[in-house]
């Protein structure tokens, strides 16, 4: 009897410190959940703004393949079109104000416009995870800590990957990627917003390959537009196609619930 009431006090107290240390870690992870802005968790619905992008800058760091115009098409053709990019929670629509019919009729069936058009939705969908906080496991996500003098580490499983993030002793997320050899993983940098810590930065691979000269680059600076922080500057790198894409997000209009 004695045994069997050792037993089951063993059995509590292990059952305690168990549920003590997931109660710290879930803590851990709401803790560092409020540090980031997230505007679309707030009450901001969507957002649209005009996309300003100069295709004669675009030249002088990306090399032309042949099927974007003659410099006179672009001027005349490509360069006049007036963009502009609405966002939700969940998507990232660009138009053009023109018809199908109107773009199939640009030079090479409108592939300019079609590759700015992937670029900045490219860039804002892979802004979208910051700005609605699902760049971190949801708060009732069971997840380990591990502190160390450079940070923390945070592991969590999703359906049946194991993935392990690095977060500064701040908790800014810095890296990402699946456990082995076959990570895949992303980096990213963050700066302090007037609601939180905003993405500045998002190194990722193309296609499996992480390595430099493989990677994609997105980088965002912010303007505040009726209290929200929205991307301003973004740019593009495409390391394998050595192609540069910079614009700027202006004249924007906010929605928000009340």
């Amino acid at each position: 009897m004695r045994v069997y009431l050792a037993s089951i006090a063993f059995c509590f107290c292990a059952m305690f410190c168990h549920a003590q240390a997931t109660k710290t870690e879930q803590a851990l992870l709401i803790q560092a959940r409020e540090k980031y802005d997230a505007p679309f968790n707030r009450n901001l619905q969507s957002f649209d703004c005009a996309v300003d992008f100069s295709w004669k800058e675009h030249f002088t760091e990306t090399p032309r393949v042949g099927d974007e115009g003659t410099d006179e098409e672009i001027e005349q053709l490509i360069q006049p079109i007036r963009n502009r990019v609405t966002v939700t929670r969940q998507n990232v629509t660009v138009t053009s104000g023109l018809t199908d019919d109107a773009e199939d009729k640009l030079p090479y069936k409108g592939m300019a416009e079609g590759l700015l058009k992937h670029a900045v939705q490219k860039s804002l969908y892979t802004w979208l995870p910051a700005s609605t906080n699902t760049i971190l496991p949801n708060p009732d996500t069971p997840v380990s800590f591990l502190q160390s003098p450079s940070g923390y580490k945070l592991a969590f499983k999703k359906q049946t990957f194991d993935i392990e993030m690095t977060l500064s002793p701040d908790m800014r997320l810095q890296s990402a990627g699946l456990k082995g050899p076959q990570s895949d993983p992303f980096e990213t940098s963050f700066s302090p917003g007037r609601q939180g810590f905003l993405l500045t930065s998002l190194t990722m691979s193309e296609d499996g390959n992480s390595e430099p000269g493989h990677r994609l680059i997105f980088t965002y600076t912010y303007q505040t537009v009726d209290g929200v922080e929205l991307p301003e500057h973004v740019v593009v790198i495409r390391e394998s196609h050595h192609e540069v894409w910079r614009y700027r997000l202006c004249d924007c209009i906010v929605k928000t619930s009340k």
